[in-house]
């Protein structure tokens, strides 16, 4: 049990990689203050975490209205996770437009004041609760096991995951200060290769699922 959730929670937390969101958060927050983005963190992670509840609880079913098997379903899932990590290992330094160690003017901050555009997309949607996250929950509740066992295990990764990506994002200043672009970049690349691992095992798996393949 231990190990089956330590093997989802690190596959729930590379795919929503939380480091990889630190630019594009500075970027999209820069014309806010820092209480407002405290606000904005806030809100994108409840919201988030209510679309992963919603897959979390609806998602076997999804699958079994549009009748699709799990096998097919598991090498879809491969090759876009190895899409996600081909992007994580190729990309360049990702540096933000504008980086809110103060308070700037921005025409989006005007009428959003508080900041929930900006909290639902594009911070929850597709950056946290993305359809790489959105994938992996599918295709662990819908692997033919024992749906409360997949939920019990799902569940408190796909917690904890919400919380190292809020203390991330809470942090995100000071670690991109700490770490600067290029250290960020060779985090996000390392976890890319090993979700790339991941995707190839995916697949395979989805072959075998399907009789293509015999282990």
């Amino acid at each position: 049990m231990l190990g089956d959730f330590l093997r989802i929670f690190f596959m729930v937390l590379l795919v929503m990689d939380p480091i990889g969101m630190i630019p594009l958060f500075l970027s999209n927050t820069a014309a806010y203050d820092a209480e407002t983005r405290k606000h904005i963190i806030l809100r994108a992670v409840l919201i988030a975490g209510l679309v992963l509840l919603i897959f979390l609880l609806l998602g076997k079913v999804l699958l079994a209205f549009f009748g699709i098997k799990p096998g097919a379903f598991y090498i879809s899932g491969g090759i876009l996770f190895f899409v996600i990590a081909f992007g994580m290992i190729s990309s360049r330094p990702k540096k933000s437009q504008a980086i809110p160690f103060g308070k700037s003017e921005d025409a989006d901050a005007a009428d959003d004041k508080s900041g929930v555009s900006a909290a639902l997309f594009p911070l929850a949607i597709p950056l946290i609760a993305g359809p790489g996250l959105l994938t992996v929950i599918i295709m662990f509740v819908s692997n033919g096991e024992s749906w409360l066992n997949s939920v019990a295990i799902l569940l408190p990764a796909i917690i904890i995951s919400l919380v190292v990506a809020y203390i991330t994002l809470r942090c995100s200043v000071l670690l991109l200060k700490f770490f600067g672009f290029m250290g960020i970049s060779i985090m996000e690349k390392i976890m890319g290769l090993i979700l790339s691992g991941f995707a190839i095992q995916f697949i395979y798996d989805g072959l075998v699922a399907l009789g293509v393949i015999h282990p």
